[in-house]
């Protein structure tokens, strides 16, 4: 009898099942994890062409979640490979896989549902895409995938849908190992900054990329002057330096939009100069290893017209230049 009772209450529950679960090296901060009970995702199975793209409607209970990775990011091209293969090992069939222009480009991108920033950041020139399914005994599930960068990190937005009849699933939470851990931090300013720059990543992508955004600083409001404390992606660039003699660099201050491109540029420039004064004068970096310029608002990362946008686009960059001789 008990038996019997416990075959019914099994099959009268709702069968405990999740959507596709990513697993990441290195770490980062969860950005976002939205759940819709009793929703529908809608899946791109094909480019945009002809001014349509090719979708199917599932309806279950949706997720939506994003991560900005900060350390551990090797490019978009190799995440999108590494995700490519944990949806195969989970027991998804990739129904359409594509990278920016093979998507449709501009008008892909715009046609799905994507977070807004800071959530998730889209680079038109570099994405991945991609979607895929699973039949299990609960019915149907389905998962796309959307990877891209900023000049700072790279970006990846997962929405998955699990059949209506299984259990909902828990919020995620940062975890370490595989998972994501964020390393924040409070400016003087009262804006959150990422800090994460270590050697081995600033070394990593400065070689690779031939930049890398020191993403940690923060100035006095409307000046040029570097804040009073520790910054670490300033101390892995003076080790970096130090432990290459020979190496050049040109910090290239950056700003939004606002104001004349002269005002801009002398601001961007001063920012710069900042930054490497504080690197000969408290980290002992040789001064004709480091040159200060200013871009104003010439090379921007991001839309001017958003606060997030902005806010990306006040920037200090290390660019390797050449060898000396």
């Amino acid at each position: 009898m008990k038996t019997a009772l416990a075959i019914g209450l099994a099959i009268m529950a709702p069968l405990a099942c999740w959507a596709f679960e990513p697993q990441f090296e290195g770490e980062g901060q969860l950005m976002a994890d939205v759940f819709e009970p009793q929703g529908v995702l809608t899946l791109p199975v094909g480019r945009f062409a002809d001014g349509a793209m090719p979708t199917r409607s599932l309806p279950g209970h949706v997720t939506r979640r994003s991560w900005r990775i900060s350390r551990g990011f090797r490019g978009t091209g190799m995440l999108t490979a590494t995700l490519a293969a944990q949806m195969r090992q989970q027991g998804y069939d990739v129904v359409f896989e594509c990278e920016a222009d093979g998507c449709g480009g501009f008008d892909f991108r715009f046609g799905i549902d994507v977070l807004p920033p800071p959530k998730m950041f889209v680079d038109l020139s570099d994405y991945f895409f991609l979607s895929g399914t699973k039949d299990t005994d609960s019915g149907l599930e389905a998962v796309w995938i959307l990877v891209s960068q900023t000049v700072q990190a790279g970006m990846v937005q997962i929405e998955s849908v699990s059949p209506a009849n299984t259990v909902a699933p828990e919020p995620l939470a940062p975890t370490g190992g595989g998972g994501f851990q964020g390393v924040a931090e409070i400016s003087p300013d009262g804006q959150e900054a990422v800090s994460t720059k270590s050697l081995s990543d600033l070394s990593a992508q400065i070689e690779g990329t031939g930049h890398v955004v020191l993403d940690d600083l923060s100035f006095e409001t409307g000046a040029s002057k570097l804040a009073e404390r520790e910054f670490a992606s300033l101390e892995a660039l003076a080790a970096y330096l130090k432990a290459n003699a020979e190496t050049r660099i040109a910090l290239v201050g950056h700003t939004d939009s606002q104001g004349a491109l002269d005002v801009n540029t002398r601001i961007s420039r001063q920012r710069a100069q900042a930054v490497k004064d504080r690197l000969v004068s408290q980290h002992g970096v040789p001064s004709k290893q480091v040159e200060a310029r200013g871009a104003g608002y010439l090379a921007p990362v991001a839309s001017n017209r958003t606060d997030s946008g902005r806010e990306a686009n006040r920037r200090v960059e290390a660019v390797l230049l050449n060898i000396t001789e």
